[in-house]
């Protein structure tokens, strides 16, 4: 579109976190989405979770009140807005892990631990594309054993795509990484006899070693 402004990541999901929950609808992609994501869990051990945009907390409620097993939680968003809502919308969930949440940007993260289990949902797409191997480089760095992340992906770039939005070469990028040692993708789709839902997203697990 002519005139539109250029996409600056901080910028723009700083702005974007004031209001974002108000404008997120739970569909049935979201529902799939998260099925999925908690019967692929399933078949991981993890105890030590480090979320990655948690933007205002769906996945982070998700894994707490699914899986009792978590014994520390850290999740990360760039926006104070998101961070705020995230407290909130966490508070209804059973659980005795005291979840530490940290304001910052992924690229500025510093921390003195790994994770048995790194997870960004709808995050790496909205990288730039000039950034994302730093990016994935950095995640995996943070883990122990296992990345997950769900994104859009396609393996033909449409020709009209928001500004902010990115396909990018996860696989690629997680096997060019010498402590990544297996990846797995597995496509979000359902399919009936009579219907078909494409979420148009993949999870992608990079199992890490040390």
């Amino acid at each position: 579109m002519p005139n539109e402004a250029p996409y600056i990541p901080n910028e723009y999901w700083i702005k974007e976190g004031v209001n974002y929950e108000d404008k997120f609808k739970h569909n049935k992609i979201f529902e799939l989405q998260e099925t999925m994501l908690i019967d692929y869990l399933k078949s991981i051990q993890f105890g030590d979770v480090l979320e990655i945009g948690c933007g205002f907390g769906r996945i982070t409620r998700l894994l707490l009140s699914n899986f009792p097993s978590i014994r520390t939680y850290s999740a990360v968003d760039l926006s104070p807005n998101q961070i705020q809502k995230a407290k909130e919308y966490i508070k209804s969930v059973k659980t005795r892990v005291n979840v530490e949440f940290i304001t910052c940007e992924v690229q500025q993260l510093q921390l003195d631990r790994k994770y048995d289990l790194v997870i960004a949902s709808e995050v790496l797409m909205h990288v730039m594309p000039n950034e994302i191997s730093d990016v994935m480089g950095k995640i995996v760095g943070l883990s122990a054993k296992n990345v997950i992340n769900i994104d859009w992906y396609e393996e033909k770039t449409p020709r009209r795509i928001a500004p902010h939005n990115f396909i990018h070469q996860y696989e690629k990028i997680y096997k060019a990484l010498p402590s990544v040692i297996q990846v797995n993708k597995i496509q979000i789709v359902r399919r009936r006899l009579l219907s078909k839902l494409d979420a148009k997203q993949y999870i992608f697990h990079a199992i890490v070693t040390e």
